[in-house]
């Protein structure tokens, strides 16, 4: 019943005896790599959204972190409609703490994560990589072994948890005998992945993470501002003293200093693409889902300004000049 209810929502018709969706083969295939980057990473959905307005197919999805959720549920037949209206149910703090299930003592991560999960499902159900129409494939991390791992087989809630858990925020998620962390450590913009293993000819890489640029601009650095009242202080002074994840204590400095490694990494990433999409950043907390709004108007700024350079990857007519200032590969050194 529920996969005959996604396939309603699914935007083409599915090939005689199964199997992937009919395409039109004259044209290049297209894939998407997805990055991490937590709530920023709704961005993707403002992309998804205009790539669906324009009529432009996307074969092959590839996700890390945020990109997996975001990819999972788009590939399983949500629109970018949809998306955003799910987004939207996040905003209240209030959502997000019933999601939070401690680990009491947290020495594997401060939350299992399980509850997360169980809200995934309530969209994905038991839906496996093999019942998409299109190709999608989730990285995360063997954090024992050090290796990637790219998911493209089994249930989805599984892979998305994985890829999705935090180092020391959410416990590593055990799968198919690995204990796997957040896919954003390893590949932030697993544009490789698409080149690896996806039947596509032209890769687009959606990517939040911060540029060198962003960084010099002091656009990635943590405004904090004093609080005001002599209450909201006292409380400030005690968060600082008991919350391991307030801003400069542990888990904090661990995060950021993964963040700020992911820079480099996602910068060689996204040389092996034909286009990168990158929203315009600005500074926001990696679980400030209240400003959804802003990360999706963000997104569709960005593959507006560049639907010509998408047209003529797939060999459209352009209508007007090209912004190349995005288009990557080897011209980048």
């Amino acid at each position: 019943m529920f996969e005959s209810i996604v396939r309603f929502f699914r935007r083409e018709p599915k090939a005689e005896g199964g199997g992937r969706p009919l395409i039109d083969s004259s044209r290049p295939k297209l894939g998407l790599a997805l990055s991490s980057g937590g709530a920023r990473g709704l961005a993707h959905v403002g992309v998804l959204q205009v790539l669906e307005e324009n009529g432009i197919e996307i074969h092959a999805i590839a996700g890390s972190s945020m990109g997996a959720y975001v990819g999972a549920l788009w590939a399983a037949g949500f629109s970018g409609k949809r998306l955003g209206e799910l987004a939207a149910e996040m905003q209240d703090k209030r959502t997000l703490w019933k999601l939070a299930d401690p680990i009491m003592p947290p020495v594997k991560g401060l939350f299992r994560g399980a509850k997360a999960k169980a809200h995934l499902e309530r969209s994905l159900g038991e839906m496996k990589f093999e019942d998409l129409e299109r190709e999608l494939f989730i990285v995360t991390l063997d954090i024992e072994s050090r290796e990637r791992v790219v998911m493209s087989t089994g249930k989805l809630s599984d892979a998305v948890h994985a890829s999705c858990a935090m180092p020391g925020v959410i416990a590593p998620v055990l799968l198919n005998g690995r204990y796997c962390v957040d896919g954003g450590v390893v590949d932030p913009v697993p544009v490789g992945v698409l080149r690896k293993y996806a039947h596509v000819d032209k890769v687009i890489a959606v990517s939040v993470v911060p540029t060198f640029a962003d960084v010099d601009s002091g656009a990635c650095k943590r405004r904090i501002e004093e609080p005001r009242s002599f209450f909201r202080r006292a409380m400030h002074g005690i968060n600082q003293r008991v919350n391991v994840m307030a801003p400069g204590n542990a888990m904090d400095t661990f995060r950021q200093s993964i963040r700020a490694a992911q820079i480099r990494i996602a910068h060689d990433s996204v040389k092996g693409a034909d286009l990168c999409l990158r929203p315009q950043h600005f500074f926001a907390a990696w679980h400030d889902y209240s400003n959804f709004q802003r990360f999706i108007e963000a997104g569709r700024k960005v593959a507006e300004e560049n639907l010509d350079a998408i047209r003529e990857l797939i060999g459209e007519r352009q209508t007007h000049e090209i912004q190349s200032d995005n288009m990557v590969g080897e011209r980048v050194a």
